[in-house]
């Protein structure tokens, strides 16, 4: 197999006053097809084409109240063309997992950022960053979501939805694919929101103290196209105490105050030793 690609970028920027800076940008991307192993060259799915990806951002950077005040913010939008996702495939004997084109995406959100530093609290820096982000699939299909809607009619794996083009005899891998047309991307947040505070103060002879805290907040990811395991939202709490001097750096720092026990990240996957549950 052979993979080109052509990907361009263009950015034109505007600066009303020496405080606004506003963009736009039109950029091209890929991510390149490849290889799969031997089990799945059996099965069927020896390679996968390349992830084409056309972006279109506007933004804006500002400078306000003095300098006291910076503020930045971007919409983008991503049309994602033959996502590339990985799928249990069955060949050469064995149960392996293989990286398939699973179909196309759309990718829609904002960011903001802020860095305030008020003159009427000296030493005290806030910074705050959030984003948020609508991704679903346009179009695709998938072989587990397939076997899901066999099951959920009548409770059996007997084909009732179908057979893939092809198949003349039921099993778990001929069942009909399943359409995850609507369904957002796995292991992406929709919301995600990050705050930081410190104030410093200087103590003398070329040092000075700090004392500062920060919250971040990513809302629940799904483990796989099907949307069903997730992570469950996560809050979390830092907190830092120190000093420091143009050549030292003393700090005491507690991580995880709250004590947030949900998993930043889950994949799933086949347990071949237990009938390949997941």
């Amino acid at each position: 197999a052979t993979f080109d690609a052509f990907t361009p970028r263009i950015t034109l920027d505007w600066q009303p006053s020496d405080n606004l800076l506003l963009y736009a940008l039109y950029s091209e991307g890929t991510k390149p097809g490849g290889f799969n192993g031997a089990a799945a060259i059996d099965a069927g799915v020896p390679s996968f084409d390349e992830e084409d990806l056309q972006s279109f951002e506007v933004g804006a950077k500002s400078t306000l109240f003095g300098g006291q005040l910076r503020l930045n913010g971007a919409a983008f939008f991503n049309e994602l063309e033959g996502y590339q996702l990985t799928q249990n495939v069955a060949g050469a004997g064995e149960i392996t997992s293989a990286t398939v084109n699973a179909g196309d995406a759309e990718i829609m959100g904002l960011e903001l950022e802020m860095t305030w530093l008020p003159r009427a609290v000296e030493g005290l820096t806030v910074t705050a960053n959030y984003a948020f982000v609508d991704s679903e699939f346009t179009e695709g299909f998938d072989q587990n979501q397939g076997l899901l809607n066999d099951v959920a009619d009548d409770g059996l794996t007997n084909c009732s939805t179908g057979l893939i083009p092809g198949a003349t005899s039921c099993s778990t891998d001929t069942i009909a694919l399943g359409s995850i047309e609507g369904n957002q991307i796995p292991r992406t947040s929709e919301n995600t929101l990050f705050v930081d505070i410190e104030y410093r103060r200087p103590l003398g002879n070329g040092w000075s103290w700090f004392v500062g805290a920060n919250y971040s907040y990513e809302e629940s990811r799904f483990a796989q196209v099907l949307n069903l395991a997730e992570t469950g939202d996560i809050e979390v709490f830092n907190g830092r105490l120190g000093f420091s001097s143009d050549r030292y750096l003393i700090n005491f720092w507690g991580k995880n105050l709250g004590g947030e026990d949900a998993t930043p990240f889950v994949l799933r996957y086949a347990d071949g030793g237990d009938s390949l549950r997941r």
